[in-house]
């Protein structure tokens, strides 16, 4: 019984705070009968609920910008650094998906509600290249009429958020990290980001983060969160948005957490 009660304690104290906002980690990954990063994958986290989808970027040998993790390819011996755009599309991935042009995923976004998409360019193999990929993603993103509302930045690199933030206003820009060394919150805001993405390793050995980034307005996220244990303790923490690969699940638990004792 007392079991019990401390649970049902526990569960009303992670309503009591704002409960995160879920993003689908690469649209959804190991989900029968989707694949990650692509526009079916995209589809299946606006359908189950998401508040936003992250995906990710890389250029091609050629100089060519395509959705995908990278950097090795399944099936082939090239990486995605490695193959011209031509072969790159040509890849057939699992479950027989194709790698989207940004363009196509863009376009597919625009169409999905009010729900952001939170693109994440991986790193280059040069900081030279970095440069280059950062400003060929913004041109195609306002070639395509993607809008702060719609659309959001994300990377490991500096000077890959540095150059986006250059090249374009208004638009949110996170900085990702993972480990125990990670930045304080007044570094993104000092260079200018609006938001910290940092794994769960990082957070629990610098809860105090957290806190630092309410008080400086920085937004936080917490990935992976693919089991409900990790979204709690991200509830009790007060962070913004938890990413996870198995967004249906994660939705119904925070639809769950909210709906509690109405």
């Amino acid at each position: 019984m007392k079991k019990i009660i401390f649970a049902v304690m526990l569960l009303a104290g992670f309503v009591a705070s704002a409960q995160p906002k879920v993003v689908g980690h690469r649209g959804c990954r190991d989900v029968e009968g989707q694949y990650e990063n692509t526009i079916s994958s995209l589809k299946y986290a606006y359908e189950v609920g998401c508040d936003a989808v992250e995906f990710d970027v890389q250029m091609t040998k050629d100089g060519q910008i395509i959705v995908f993790h990278g950097p090795k390819v399944p099936g082939h011996k090239k990486t995605i650094h490695e193959m011209t755009f031509k072969e790159a599309r040509a890849v057939v991935l699992p479950g027989g998906f194709q790698m989207p042009t940004l363009e196509e995923y863009f376009e597919v976004a625009k169409q999905l509600g009010d729900m952001p998409v939170i693109l994440e360019l991986k790193g280059q193999p040069t900081p030279e290249k970095n440069v280059e990929a950062a400003k060929k993603v913004v041109a195609i993103a306002q070639k395509c009429g993607m809008t702060p509302q719609k659309l959001e930045y994300t990377s490991f690199s500096r000077t890959v958020l540095t150059t986006i933030n250059e090249q374009v206003k208004g638009f949110k820009t996170i900085y990702l990290a993972s480990g125990v060394h990670v930045k304080p919150a007044s570094y993104a805001k000092e260079m200018g980001f609006t938001g910290i993405s940092y794994d769960l390793n990082a957070w629990m050995n610098r809860p105090e983060i957290l806190e630092e980034a309410r008080q400086l307005g920085i937004e936080t996220t917490v990935w992976l969160t693919n089991h409900y244990e990790v979204i709690d303790w991200a509830t009790r923490h007060k962070a913004d948005y938890v990413s996870t690969d198995f967004p249906a699940p994660a939705v119904q638990y925070v639809k769950g957490m909210k709906g509690y004792g109405k």
